[in-house]
């Protein structure tokens, strides 16, 4: 059985919400900094698994710095302030002459924001009852009653919203903006992606909860279904990966992962997936292929990311007979980490005069 990226590295700040095994929270405003209100703009961020870190993609990248002179830079803008959610600020008038249903998810909206999930629930639970069409609530239901424990309730919210079909959700567009609120989910133990309030969500948490309830064939095709209406993206694809490598499914990961290139970590974890189930079928040469190429760039990767894709391919040299091409490798795991899993010890059995079976 292949073995999950396991190294921890912090290297960004600031989450909204998180759903764990534990259950999902929610905290916002200055004491946790938890809410991502942006004055940087839209942005995503994957965390990949093992690393303990997320990966961000901005579509406002920062220009490269100056390189002139300081008194010849401009002055650097003061920031905009964070935009709030309108259901932050909406009142008992600005509610008075909604439809009820809408009245009942605005206070919803504002219980999930003051960390009152089970508040929340009922309240979404409510615009539900009052609106059967209200997938806008039954997503953010489902989110909430993760937290309260209530997995059975949570799944049949999110199946309903993932079968819907829809790719609209005015009333969290309206109340809490596209980029303004978003939430932490912790795909698999290792996965984290920082989301939207929508589709892709819907069907990335209703992973989490069959994987929750030990369903990790039902996670998986979860998932598959996601991609197959239109979601493929890079977190998708490494989702899928990693519970295909859970499962030992290796011609199905070995097929998802096809044109996979090593442009990001995100895409670097999915190749590192590749390797490992090509080297357990036994396509050794095409394993060291791909995880050749996913240690040869190292500027703006993961080191630690680096070294579990690089004892992958050691691995691979060594389940083809070619015992020193694995050793070396082996020996530049151990000069980054004398400790790290049992590669001291292969070193040692790879050493030219070494005993067999040693």
């Amino acid at each position: 059985m292949g073995f999950r990226l396991q190294r921890r590295v912090r290297i960004a700040p600031g989450l909204t919400m998180n759903i764990s095994k534990r259950g999902l929270g929610m905290s916002v405003g200055p004491r946790g900094a938890k809410v991502s209100i942006g004055p940087r703009g839209t942005r995503e961020s994957v965390g990949i698994p093992g690393t303990g870190m997320r990966y961000e993609v901005r579509q406002d990248r920062k220009a490269t710095p100056s390189k002139r002179a300081p008194h010849l830079q401009q002055p650097r803008t003061a920031p905009a302030p964070p935009v709030l959610p309108a259901a932050a600020t909406i009142g008992f008038l600005g509610k008075a002459f909604k439809a009820p249903f809408e009245k009942e998810f605005i206070e919803g909206a504002q219980c999930m924001l003051k960390g009152d999930h089970a508040g929340a629930v009922d309240r979404f639970r409510n615009a539900v009852m009052m609106n059967r069409g209200c997938v806008d609530a039954e997503l953010l239901a489902g989110l909430m009653s993760i937290n309260c424990g209530e997995y059975p309730a949570a799944q049949a919210y999110l199946e309903r919203v993932t079968a819907s079909g829809t790719s609209d959700f005015p009333l969290i567009l309206k109340y809490l903006g596209r980029d303004s609120v978003a939430f932490e989910l912790p795909v698999t133990e290792e996965v984290t992606a920082s989301l939207r309030f929508d589709m892709r969500a819907a069907y990335l948490t209703l992973a989490e909860v069959y994987q929750h309830q030990g369903r990790t064939q039902d996670a998986a095709g979860v998932i598959k279904t996601a991609i197959a209406a239109g979601y493929r993206d890079p977190l998708l694809v490494l989702s899928l990966a990693e519970l295909y490598n859970d499962l030992e499914m290796d011609d199905e990961l070995i097929a998802i992962a096809q044109g996979v290139e090593n442009t990001d970590d995100v895409n670097l974890a999915i190749m590192f997936y590749m390797g490992q189930a090509m080297t357990r079928k036994g396509y050794y040469d095409a394993a060291v292929t791909v995880l050749k190429a996913a240690v040869a760039k190292r500027k703006d990767r993961s080191g630690a990311l680096l070294m579990d894709a690089r004892y992958a391919l050691a691995q691979a040299y060594e389940q083809s007979g070619k015992k020193a091409m694995a050793r070396k490798q082996y020996e530049q795991v151990l000069a980054k980490d004398f400790g790290y899993r049992d590669v001291k010890e292969r070193v040692d059995r790879l050493a030219p005069g070494a005993p067999r079976g040693a």
